[in-house]
């Protein structure tokens, strides 16, 4: 006998309801990084790509499934979300986290910098920031601007000239403190609540 195609009600079938979360989390195989392997109409491939193009149709090129709630087997439509790989990169949690406590300890270090832009050298980042090396502190300046686009912008005032380093003007925009904490608060924020936000 002829197995049965999958269909996305058998995807739901397999799957269990995570009522703290709201994850749809898919019981079935997972490849070696924990993304789940689903076969739809006799095409295999990673269980968010193949819920995503079902419902919201086909994944333009260049760009990748990103998990808003950071689980990898969940394969609820409403917490899937398109990004390009520069993007998708900015948003895995563990680097969200940390880009956020720094842009607090900044904060609470300078809080002024949401009135009018700081002047900081390139070793003071450094410090503030924990870095290993000044090339880190400027990669995170860049990544804290694509984050953030409209709320944290920087511009290098002076090049490094002999002892004297790279100085930098850092301003933030006081919405981003209140970015912040709605991101600490949908960590924490009940299912039903999440849903309603991300639908």
């Amino acid at each position: 006998m002829a197995r049965p195609v999958n269909s996305i009600d058998n995807i739901r079938a397999n799957s269990i309801r995570d009522d703290e979360s709201g994850c749809l989390l898919y019981m079935g195989s997972l490849d070696k990084d924990g993304y789940p392997r689903i076969s739809l109409q006799g095409k295999k491939g990673i269980g968010s790509r193949v819920v995503y193009e079902q419902h919201y149709g086909a994944i333009p090129a260049g760009h990748e499934i990103d998990h808003i709630c950071h689980v990898r087997r969940c394969v609820e439509p409403t917490h899937l979300r398109l990004l390009t790989h520069q993007e998708n990169v900015i948003y895995i949690k563990a680097y969200m986290e940390k880009r956020e406590q720094r842009i607090k300890h900044l904060i609470d270090t300078y809080p002024q910098v949401t009135s009018f832009p700081v002047v900081l050298t390139l070793p003071e980042l450094q410090a503030l920031w924990a870095c290993t090396c000044t090339a880190n502190v400027k990669q995170l300046l860049q990544t804290m601007g694509r984050a953030f686009p409209e709320e944290f912008c920087y511009e290098r005032l002076k090049e490094r000239q002999g002892r004297n380093p790279d100085l930098y003007a850092i301003g933030i925009q006081p919405s981003l403190i209140d970015t912040l904490s709605n991101e600490d608060k949908l960590r924490v924020m009940p299912a039903e609540d999440l849903m309603t936000l991300v639908a």
